[in-house]
């Protein structure tokens, strides 16, 4: 196993609707904000969900991205380079890379 399945992104076109479904009616609390971009929720139990603006992802993202985190970074590097595994680069808490599941989701791994 590859750490643990801690984080999900959804974009979405309207960011306040699905903040407010989230935080009011599902009772998440924010985590972080980036004002008219992106909010971070806490799911519990060290998760959270992420939700970015827009129907049309980032450069490089995907409607759907999931990360796993405490995740050894060289050994799970290695063992996914055949899936075309991005090279290793900092990340806010630690290090990370990439790859893409069979329907190009991002699937991303950083190891704080």
């Amino acid at each position: 196993m590859f750490g643990k399945l801690t984080v999900t992104k959804i974009f979405c076109a309207d960011l306040d609707a699905m903040v407010a479904f989230y935080r009011d009616r599902l009772g998440l609390a924010v985590r972080e904000e980036y004002p008219g971009t992106a909010v971070v929720l806490d799911t519990g139990h060290g998760g959270e969900l992420i939700l970015a603006r827009g129907d049309r992802p980032a450069e490089g993202d995907r409607p759907i991205s999931i990360a796993f985190t405490e995740v050894d970074i060289p050994a799970a590097r290695e063992a996914l380079a055949d899936l075309g595994a991005t090279g290793i680069v900092p990340h806010k808490t630690g290090r990370r890379f990439e790859v893409r599941d069979p329907e190009g989701n991002n699937v991303i791994f950083v190891d704080a």
